[in-house]
C-alpha cells in the first residue's frame, strides 16, 4: 500500500523538529577519537551585538556544507561556535541605553558598575546570533560554544601578552596613532578605512623671522599648525635650500620654528613647503625624529582645540604656548573655518585649491581618524610576520580561490607596521600591566602591590583581534594542554570574507606558529560579499538588507542555503533580491512532488537495495544509475576543491534534468503497465536508490528536506541522512554504452517535440515516425520505442521503406539519422499554410520598421547607444524568428 504523503511540503513542520533531534541525538557533538581523523572549523566568531544578516548566513552555510559533508564522509567533524565580545562596539550599545534610559555616562557608574551592565547587557542579548544560526540549520558544537572573555579565553590572552612582553615583542612606546574622537580611543592601521575625499589644499603665509620676507606653505589640514614645530624642504629643491636654517614665525601661537631639508618632501607638491606636526602627522613625526623637532600636541583627544598647546619633554607632557580664545574648546573641523577666516583677514592666507585625496576614516565610527601622538602598547609584527609569510609562499595555507589574495597578504606581510594594541575602553581584557609612583612597569596577572609600595593597573584594554587572533587553539583549552587541542590542533578550513584577512587571517597565522608552533589551518577559503539587486553592499545606512531570518520564515532556511550557494560563483560577490530566494522554494517543491509521485507507487516493505537485479535492468536504468555514479564524483570533487556553487549545480541538473524530468516519466509504463512484476521492482528500487542517495548528496546544502525524505527510505540499521556514509562512486555501474544511447534518445525526442512545437501540432494527436539510418542507430532507437511513446506521444516509430513519400513529412536530422513525420491527419495543411503566411508578413513589416528606423541618420546618432544596439539586437531575433517560419512553410511547397 502506497504511502499518505503531504501534497504541499510544509518546512515549517519540518525543520524544528530535524534540527531539536540532531541535538538530541549529540550528532553535533565531537569528541576526541582516535579512530577517526578529526576535521576540524572554527566559526568567525560575530560580535557579541549582531544580528544575523545575509553575510553571516552566507558564510555559515558555507561552513555547514563543509561539516555535514566531513562528518558523513567519516571524519570527527568538529564546528566551534562562539561570538566575539567586540569592545568598541558592544561598550558603544551599552553606553547609549544608558543615556537614553538614566541620562546617564559610564563615568557616573564608574568602571566596575559598569562593567556589570556590560555582562548583563550581553547575557539578556548576546544569544540573538546563535539562536539564529540555529534556524539557519548550522551544526555547530553547541556543547563547545565559547566567548572571547569566558574564563579560558581570558587567561589565554593574559599569557600571551605576558609572553610576548617577556620576549621583546611587546612594548609601550609615544607613537602616532589612529585615534577616534567619537569612540575615545586609539584604532590600529587596518582598522582604518581610507577614503576619497573632496577637501582643499591651503596656501599659507609663514612670516620670516626677523624679516618682512614670507614663504607660502601649502597644507589639507590649516588646524594643526598650531602644533607645528618646523617647515620641510626637499634636498632637490636648489631654489629653497639657501632658506635651510633660518626661522619662520607659526601664526597665533607665535612659535619660531626651522626650516629643514628631508627627503620625504616632494618639491613639485604645493609650494614646496611643507609643515611639519610630529605630534598630528605620521610623517611628521617621522620626520621629526631624524630631526629631533619639539613634539607639541594642539587637540585633546575629543578632537577639540587645547587652550594651551603641550609639548613632550623629558618623558612627560609639559604646557607650552596658549592657543587665542577664540579657537579653544572648538572641534577640530570649526576650527579649521576660524582660522582660515583669520588668516584671510591677516592676509596671510594666499588662495585655497580643491584637492581630492584619501583621509582615514574610523572603521567604527565612520569619523575621520585623528593622528594623534599617545602613549600606548604596541607589538612587534615584523619578526612574526616573517614566519607567517613563508607558510603561505611554500603552501602550508593555502588560500582559495587560488591566485586571487596571495598578493594582498603579501603585501601586509612585507610592509607592516607594528600593532597599536591598547585601547581606551572599560569592555574588553584589562591590559596585565601595572605601574608604581616612579613609572616603573611590571606585567603579570595579579597585583603586586605590598603593604609598602602601591601598584596600579593599566587602565586600558586589548584590541578585540588581539583575543580573536587566539580563537584556533583558545576554544580548544589553550594554554591548558587538553586532548581536544591536541587532537583537534591545528583545524582544517577557515571560511571568511576577503576584508578581515589582515585583521583576522594572517594574525591567526602569525599567534599559531608563535604559541603553537604549527599553523592554525590548512586551508583559507575567502566567500564573496553578499549584494542587493543593483550590486550594491548591503548596508544600514541605504536600507538595502534583506534580513536572512525573515526569508527563512517566508521560504524556509533550505531555500535560504540553497540559493545563496546557487547564485555564488568561487569567491564572487552576488547580488540578492527577495525574488531570488523563489529559486530555493522551487526547487524544494521539485524534490518533495518527486518523492511524492515515487512514494505512492512504493509498497511499505520496498527496499533500495538494487544488488542482484542487473539482470532485469534496462538501457535507462543503466543510464541512470551510471548519471548518479558521474554525479557523485564530481560532487565530491567539487567540494575537494571548494567549488560549492558547482557542486550543487551539479546534483540539481541530475536531479531536475536527468533523474524527474527524464527517468521517472521513462518508467511510468513499468509502474503503471509492467509486462512482468520483476520490470515493476527494478524500476522501483533504482527510482528510490537514486533518490535516497541524490537526497545524501545534496544534504549538506538542504538539510531539513533531504532528511524528512531520507528516512522514508532507511533501513532499520540506520538513523540519519546526517550521519549515514557519503555515498562513493562505483565504478562498475559507469555504462558508456547506456549513456551513448540515452542521450541519442534523448536529444530525437527532444527534435520530435521540436517539430511538434514549430508545425502546431496539436497535443491530443500521436504522431508517426519513420527513421532511416545505420542498422546499429535505427535499432538503438527502435529498442527504446517505450519512451518515444510516453516523452513523445508517437504510436508508431519504425523504419523507413523505400517507397517512403517524404515530399509532406516534417524531417530532422539526429547524429546522421533521419526522422520523417507525416505531417497528413495531424494537421489542416491549408490552414496551416495560411497561419504561417499571416505571421511572415507580420514578422517582415516588423522588420521593414526598425530597418528604416536604423537607415535614418537623425536617430542612429541622437540617441542614446544602448537605444541603437537595442533595436538592431532586436531586428536581429526578427530575422531570425522569420528565417524559422518561412523554412516550415517552405515544407508545404
Amino acid at each position: 500500500m502506497a504511502r499518505e504523503i503531504e501534497k504541499i511540503y510544509n518546512p515549517n513542520a519540518v525543520e524544528d523538529k530535524w534540527y531539536d533531534r540532531w541535538r538530541e541525538k549529540g550528532y553535533f557533538h565531537a569528541r576526541v577519537n582516535r579512530g577517526k581523523k578529526p576535521y576540524t572549523i572554527v566559526i568567525p566568531p560575530p560580535n557579541v551585538t549582531d544580528k544575523l544578516h545575509m553575510g553571516h548566513a552566507f558564510n555559515n552555510t558555507i561552513q555547514d556544507i563543509l561539516i555535514r559533508w566531513k562528518r558523513k564522509a567519516g571524519y570527527e567533524a568538529l564546528w566551534v561556535p562562539g561570538t566575539d565580545h567586540a569592545g568598541i562596539a558592544t561598550q558603544a550599545v551599552v553606553e547609549r541605553d544608558l543615556k537614553k534610559q538614566e541620562n546617564k555616562t559610564r563615568h557616573d557608574l564608574g568602571r566596575d558598575a559598569f562593567l556589570k551592565r556590560v555582562w548583563a547587557w550581553k547575557e539578556k542579548h548576546g544569544n540573538t546570533i546563535t539562536s539564529q544560526l540555529k534556524k539557519l540549520g548550522c551544526s555547530l558544537d553547541w556543547e563547545r560554544e565559547r566567548f572571547t572573555m569566558d574564563e579560558g579565553l581570558s587567561k589565554a590572552v593574559q599569557q600571551v601578552f605576558i609572553r610576548l612582553y617577556e620576549k621583546g615583542l611587546v612594548y609601550k612606546g609615544l607613537r602616532i596613532v589612529n585615534w577616534d574622537p567619537a569612540s575615545g580611543t586609539a584604532l590600529a592601521d587596518d582598522e582604518v578605512d581610507h577614503k576619497e575625499v573632496r577637501g582643499k589644499l591651503y596656501h599659507i603665509r609663514y612670516k620670516l623671522k626677523d624679516s618682512d620676507e614670507y614663504i607660502v606653505v601649502a597644507t589639507t589640514r590649516p588646524e594643526t599648525l598650531l602644533g607645528d614645530s618646523g617647515v620641510a624642504v626637499a634636498p632637490d629643491d636648489e631654489e629653497k635650500q639657501h632658506l635651510v636654517g633660518r626661522q619662520v614665525i607659526i601664526p597665533f601661537v607665535e612659535r619660531p620654528v626651522t626650516i629643514f631639508s628631508d627627503a620625504h618632501v616632494d618639491k613639485a607638491f604645493g609650494t614646496g613647503f611643507v609643515k611639519a606636526t610630529p605630534a598630528h602627522d605620521p610623517n611628521d613625526f617621522e620626520m621629526g625624529q631624524r630631526h629631533h623637532l619639539d613634539q607639541i600636541i594642539m587637540l585633546d583627544k575629543n578632537g577639540k582645540v587645547l587652550p594651551v598647546c603641550r609639548r613632550y619633554h623629558s618623558g612627560a607632557w609639559e604646557e607650552e604656548r596658549p592657543v587665542p580664545a577664540f579657537l579653544a574648546g572648538l572641534d577640530r573641523f570649526e576650527a579649521r573655518k576660524k582660522i582660515i577666516e583669520a588668516l584671510d583677514e591677516m592676509g596671510q592666507l594666499v588662495k585655497v585649491e580643491e584637492h581630492t585625496h584619501a583621509v582615514g576614516h574610523s572603521y567604527r565610527s565612520h569619523v575621520p581618524i585623528e593622528p594623534y601622538l599617545s602613549e600606548q602598547w604596541f607589538v612587534k609584527m615584523e619578526p612574526l610576520a616573517r614566519k607567517a609569510l613563508e607558510v603561505v609562499e611554500n603552501g602550508t595555507v593555502k588560500f582559495h580561490p587560488a591566485g586571487r589574495f596571495e598578493n594582498t597578504y603579501r603585501h601586509w606581510m612585507t610592509n607592516i607596521r607594528d600593532w597599536c594594541i591598547s585601547r581606551q575602553l572599560w569592555w574588553g581584557h584589562r591590559i596585565p600591566a601595572w605601574y608604581n609612583e616612579q613609572g616603573e612597569i611590571k606585567v603579570c596577572v595579579e597585583d603586586p602591590s605590598t603593604e609598602d609600595e602601591k601598584w596600579t593597573r593599566d587602565p586600558d584594554v586589548l584590541d578585540t583581534w588581539f583575543s580573536s587572533q587566539l580563537w584556533p587553539f583558545s576554544t580548544l583549552g589553550w594554554p591548558e594542554k587538553t586532548p581536544e587541542l591536541d587532537y583537534f590542533y591545528p583545524t582544517s578550513t577557515l571560511v571568511t570574507g576577503p576584508d578581515i584577512i589582515f585583521f583576522w587571517v594572517a594574525r591567526m597565522i602569525m599567534a599559531g606558529l608563535e604559541f603553537m608552533g604549527d599553523v592554525p589551518f590548512k586551508d583559507v577559503f575567502f566567500n564573496g560579499i553578499v549584494r542587493d539587486a543593483q550590486g550594491r553592499k548591503m548596508s544600514k545606512s541605504l536600507g538595502n538588507g534583506i534580513d536572512p531570518l525573515e526569508m527563512v520564515d517566508k521560504f524556509s532556511a533550505d531555500a535560504v542555503r540553497f540559493t545563496l550557494i546557487m547564485m555564488s560563483a568561487e569567491g564572487q560577490d552576488l547580488n540578492l533580491s527577495e525574488k531570488s530566494f523563489e529559486t530555493g522554494r522551487n526547487f524544494s517543491n521539485k524534490i518533495w512532488n518527486a518523492f511524492r509521485f515515487l512514494s505512492m507507487n512504493l509498497d511499505d516493505d520496498f527496499s533500495t537495495d538494487i544488488t542482484g537485479l542487473e539482470s532485469g535492468f534496462e538501457t535507462a536504468d543503466r543510464w541512470i544509475l551510471s548519471q548518479l555514479q558521474h554525479t557523485i564524483e564530481a560532487v565530491t570533487r567539487h567540494l575537494e576543491q571548494f567549488r560549492f556553487h558547482d557542486a550543487l549545480e551539479t546534483v540539481y541538473h541530475f536531479f531536475w534534468g536527468a533523474y524527474c524530468d527524464w527517468y521517472l516519466e521513462m518508467i511510468k509504463p513499468r509502474l503503471y503497465r509492467p509486462e512482468s512484476e520483476e520490470q515493476r521492482l527494478t524500476a522501483r528500487r533504482i527510482a528510490a536508490h537514486v533518490m535516497k542517495t541524490t537526497m545524501e548528496l545534496m544534504h549538506p546544502v538542504i538539510p531539513f528536506i533531504t532528511e524528512e525524505i531520507w528516512q522514508y527510505f532507511k533501513n532499520n540499521e540506520e538513523e540519519s541522512v546526517m550521519v549515514a556514509p557519503w555515498p562513493v562512486a562505483n565504478p562498475t555501474r559507469v555504462d558508456d554504452e547506456a549513456e551513448m544511447i540515452m542521450a541519442f534518445v534523448r536529444e530525437a525526442i527532444g527534435a520530435l517535440r521540436n517539430i511538434r512545437t514549430e508545425m502546431n501540432v496539436p497535443l491530443s494527436k500521436s504522431m508517426t515516425v519513420f527513421v532511416e539510418g545505420d542498422d546499429e542507430t535505427v535499432h538503438n532507437l527502435l529498442d527504446n520505442t517505450v519512451h518515444f511513446n510516453t516523452l513523445a506521444k508517437v504510436d508508431s516509430l519504425s523504419r523507413a521503406a523505400a517507397g517512403l513519400d517524404k515530399s509532406h513529412c516534417a524531417t530532422v536530422v539526429v547524429r546522421g539519422v533521419e526522422l520523417f513525420v507525416p505531417l497528413a491527419g495531424l494537421i489542416d495543411v491549408e490552414k496551416e499554410k495560411a497561419r504561417l503566411q499571416k505571421e511572415i508578413n507580420r514578422l517582415q513589416g516588423l522588420a521593414g520598421g526598425i530597418r528604416r528606423k536604423l537607415e535614418n541618420k537623425n536617430f542612429t546618432e541622437k540617441a542614446p547607444t544602448a537605444v541603437v544596439e537595442g533595436e538592431r539586437n532586436k531586428l536581429a531575433n526578427i530575422l531570425e524568428n522569420l528565417e524559422k517560419v518561412q523554412a516550415n512553410y517552405a515544407k508545404f511547397q
